[in-house]
C-alpha cells in the first residue's frame, strides 16, 4: 500500500462510529484492526482452527475450501442436531472458561500483526450469532423450519448460545481489549429475511439486544454484520443498540437508510462484493468505478457512511487475502483525499 497522508484515520472512524460528521470518508480496514471473525476464522473454539483440528466448542466441524478465501463452512456431514426439541441432550455449549483467548490473540498478531492502538481502533469479530449457530448446527432447512415449528425450544437453545457469548465477552475483552465487537449472524437473503420480520423480532432480536447491550454495559460499541436484504429491520437494530450495519449491500436502499436513520447507526458497506468489482480478476478501472460510486454516493452525506469493499482470494493464507482486498482500499483512499482536497 502507498504511503498514506498525514491523517488521524482512528479519531474520523470514531466519529462515525458515535453518529458525528466526519472530515474524510471512512475505510474500515484504515485507522481500524479487524481481528477474530472476519480477519481469519476467529478463535477456534467458534469455528475450529483451519490449520489443525476443525472441530469447534459446540462439537461441530468446519471445512475450509480455498475457493471462498478460507471462510468456515459447516460440514454437512457431521450434522448435530435434526430436531430442536433435543438441543439439551446432544448440544454442548462450551465454557468459555476452558478456552485459552490470550493463545488466540497471540496466534492472530502473529499472523496479521499486532494493532497499533496509537491509530487503530481494535475490532473483534464475533461469528455465529444465534441464526448462523442455529443453521450450523442443524441445515438452513431444519433451522428455519424449527423457527416455524418449535418456536418455544428454538428460542431457548438461543438463549443458551447468547449465554455462552455474553460469559465469553470478559475473556474476549481481557485479551483483544477491543473497542468494537462485530457480531455475525446473516438472517437475510439478497431477496429478503430468512424470516418474516415479526419471526426476527419474536425470537432472534431478544438475544441480539442482549448481547448488544451486554457489550454496553462493558464500555465497547457493538456493531451488526448482516449480508442480505435487511433494510426492514433496521429500526430493530437501533433499538438493539448497535452503533453500525455492516456490511450493508447495494440491495438496500442504502441512500434511503442513511438520509433516515444516518444519525441513529451508521451503515457500512456499500461495495459491490456479489457484481463484478468483487471478482478475483476484476480489472483496476473496475474497482476504481465501484469505488467512486460508492464514495460519491453514499459518501456525500458525511455522517453516517463507512465505505466496506472486499473481494476473496482461492488461497487459505490471509496474506494472499490482504492483497486481494488491497486495491479496493488503495483506491478508497486516494479518491477519498481527492474529495477532500475538493472540498466536497
Amino acid at each position: 500500500m502507498p504511503e498514506m497522508p498525514k491523517f488521524d484515520f482512528k479519531s474520523n472512524y470514531v466519529n462515525f462510529l458515535n453518529h458525528k460528521p466526519t472530515t474524510l470518508v471512512p475505510n474500515s480496514f484504515v485507522g481500524n484492526k479487524v481481528m477474530g471473525f472476519g480477519a481469519i476464522n476467529g478463535p477456534s473454539i467458534e469455528k475450529g482452527d483451519q490449520f489443525g483440528d476443525c472441530m469447534d466448542g459446540f462439537g461441530i466441524r468446519w471445512e475450509y475450501p480455498s475457493t471462498g478465501g478460507g471462510a468456515a463452512i459447516p460440514d454437512c456431514n457431521s450434522t448435530i442436531l435434526d430436531d430442536v426439541t433435543e438441543w439439551r441432550d446432544k448440544v454442548h455449549i462450551p465454557n468459555p472458561a476452558d478456552f485459552d483467548w490470550k493463545a488466540a490473540y497471540e496466534a492472530e498478531c502473529k499472523m496479521i500483526g499486532e494493532p497499533n492502538r496509537d491509530f487503530e481502533t481494535v475490532d473483534f469479530g464475533f461469528g455465529n450469532g444465534v441464526f448462523e449457530r442455529l443453521a450450523a448446527l442443524m441445515g438452513f432447512e431444519n433451522a428455519l423450519i424449527s423457527l416455524a415449528a418449535e418456536p418455544d425450544d428454538t428460542y431457548e437453545l438461543m438463549e443458551a448460545i447468547t449465554d455462552y457469548k455474553i460469559a465469553a465477552l470478559d475473556y474476549i475483552i481481557d485479551a483483544y481489549h477491543p473497542d468494537t465487537i462485530t457480531y455475525f449472524d446473516d438472517c437475510a437473503t439478497q431477496r429478503n429475511l430468512f424470516m418474516s420480520p415479526n419471526t426476527y423480532r419474536e425470537l432472534i432480536k431478544p438475544h441480539h439486544k442482549r448481547f448488544a447491550q451486554e457489550c454496553i454495559k462493558r464500555g465497547v460499541i457493538p456493531l451488526f454484520h448482516c449480508c442480505g436484504y435487511a433494510e426492514a429491520i433496521v429500526e430493530d437494530m437501533i433499538d438493539c443498540g448497535w452503533a453500525a450495519w455492516t456490511s450493508v449491500q447495494i440491495s438496500n436502499d442504502i441512500c434511503g437508510l442513511i438520509e433516515k436513520y444516518g444519525d441513529r447507526i451508521g451503515f457500512i458497506g456499500g461495495y459491490d462484493t456479489n457484481g463484478e468489482p468483487a471478482r478475483i480478476d476484476a480489472s483496476n478501472e473496475i474497482i476504481e468505478t465501484e469505488v467512486k460510486r460508492c464514495l460519491d454516493t453514499y459518501g456525500k452525506y458525511h455522517k453516517g457512511y463507512c465505505f466496506f469493499g472486499f473481494r476473496y482470494a482461492d488461497s487459505l493464507d490471509p496474506a494472499e487475502q490482504g492483497k486481494a482486498i488491497a486495491p479496493i482500499v488503495e483506491n478508497c483512499l486516494a479518491y477519498s483525499f481527492q474529495l477532500l482536497a475538493a472540498g466536497k
